[in-house]
């Protein structure tokens, strides 16, 4: 293998990620292991005197990630912003890293969960094969993502509210409008407003009908993770043993 194939644009669809092949299970193993390593490695992070030097390093990492991607990109002569929900998902994610605010946590809580596993689980990785760094980058970014909700949710204790929900929703609603100009006058597809994804689209309607079908997804995913994140599991066991 090249370093001229490895860190240039080398698309082939044959040898790209396929649902339900031994790659598509590797990238739902590290999905899920990037949840569970995170919760039970959080505490010991948080307690640890270095844990500042880890959230900042943690930064530079997402940090490095995101501007390779938007240079490999430019490098080549394509054009290429921080548009894709991933993207937001990183940016609010060294926001938080940065100052441990609740509000930026409550919206990057379903940004990263769903925008990160989501990728991971149905990857469209855009023809990219294991020859090619975008291969090992679009792991490791959706990795990441997941990561630092989780480590928040488990070290510092935060939860989502139903109102979060609403403030993700509402988010989006203010960036599409930007994020369907830049579709328009660059022929892009951020968000995929304006194409299906590749992986799924035999299952998907037409435009503009999956997009319609995706609201609703996420609607009911969101509010899913919200039930899911706030179940008291405790007081289910308590209940159990006391049978």
């Amino acid at each position: 293998m090249s370093l001229a194939r490895f860190f240039g644009h080398d698309i082939d669809f044959e040898l790209a990620m396929k649902p339900f092949t031994w790659q598509h299970g590797v990238l739902v193993l590290l999905g899920i292991l990037s949840v569970i390593g995170t919760l039970i490695i959080a505490d010991k992070i948080h307690n640890s005197k270095y844990e500042k030097v880890f959230r900042y390093g943690f930064i530079i990492w997402l940090l490095f990630l995101e501007i390779t991607y938007h240079i490999h990109y430019w490098g080549f002569g394509m054009f290429s912003v921080p548009l894709h929900i991933c993207s937001f998902g990183v940016m609010l994610s060294i926001a938080l890293l940065a100052t441990n605010k609740y509000k930026i946590f409550e919206i990057l809580f379903f940004v990263g969960l769903l925008g990160g596993l989501l990728a991971l689980f149905i990857p469209n990785t855009l023809g990219y094969t294991y020859y090619n760094m975008r291969y090992y980058h679009f792991i490791l970014l959706h990795m990441s993502i997941t990561i630092v909700p989780i480590y928040y949710y488990k070290a510092y204790g935060f939860r989502i509210k139903l109102s979060s929900i609403y403030k993700t929703f509402a988010l989006f609603i203010l960036v599409s409008p930007v994020v369907i100009s830049v579709n328009y006058f660059f022929n892009k597809n951020y968000m995929f407003i304006g194409e299906k994804p590749l992986i799924i689209a035999r299952f998907l309607p037409d435009w503009p009908y999956y997009i319609i079908l995706f609201i609703i997804l996420g609607f009911f995913l969101l509010h899913s993770l919200y039930f899911i994140s706030n179940f008291d599991y405790k007081k289910l066991k308590l209940r159990y043993n006391k049978r």
